[in-house]
């Protein structure tokens, strides 16, 4: 009798209590391994627009050196980069060159955008607004600039503060990009105006960490 009974009892599965705790846990597991991949998806997404903003201001740069001609570089919101060869009076029209936009311009990708109460980066060029130009002698601030052909980052609009076009006037530049609502997603990358030298940073919550 006692074989029997113990028979019956090992057939009674579990109980409804232990199903819905199993239930239940991977209910939460499920919950956080989206969120981790959501999390590390964003983080990708942010690294990507920044080194596409990185490889943008590179290329207008060299090709600025190379072909000897000044290379425009124009933002525009909320995610595109243009760059246009500017050639000399009586010279044919430099080939169009396709605009770059942040991750690609995908829903979701990053912006132009700087989070309110975020500090500068320590090159200290300024966080007013997602792009900011600051020439090096002072003055205010515009949304287009260029690489000259001796390497350097000048502004392009008179009476703004800056030279016109070929005066080389040095502007310091500062580009901010987020997701919005995604703080974890905030970079940002300046220019050095006189060198050119690009610097990247990613922010970690509580300050901005240069990227090597």
């Amino acid at each position: 009798m006692r074989v029997r009974g113990g028979k019956r009892n090992s057939e009674q599965g579990f109980s409804m209590l232990e199903v819905l705790t199993v239930i239940a846990l991977v209910a939460v597991l499920s919950g956080m391994a989206i969120m981790a991949t959501n999390s590390t998806g964003n983080f990708s997404r942010a690294n990507s627009a920044m080194y596409a903003v990185i490889s943008q201001l590179r290329t207008a740069r060299q090709i600025a050196l190379t072909k000897r001609r000044n290379v425009l570089i124009s933002f525009t919101a909320p995610n595109k980069i243009q760059l246009t060869v500017e050639t000399l009076a009586g010279e044919a029209p430099a080939t169009a060159i396709a605009p770059a936009y942040l991750n690609d311009g995908a829903a979701g990708g990053l912006q132009f955008y700087v989070y309110p109460g975020t500090p500068d980066t320590p090159m200290g060029f300024g966080n007013s607004s997602s792009i900011t130009f600051t020439p090096t002698t002072g003055g205010t601030s515009g949304l287009a600039v260029l690489f000259s052909t001796q390497g350097s980052l000048v502004g392009t609009t008179a009476g703004s503060g800056y030279n016109t076009v070929g005066d080389n006037n040095p502007v310091n530049a500062s580009i901010f990009m987020a997701i919005p609502g995604q703080p974890n997603t905030a970079r940002a990358v300046t220019v050095m105006g006189t060198t050119g030298r690009v610097r990247s940073y990613s922010w970690t919550g509580s300050s901005w960490q240069e990227e090597q």
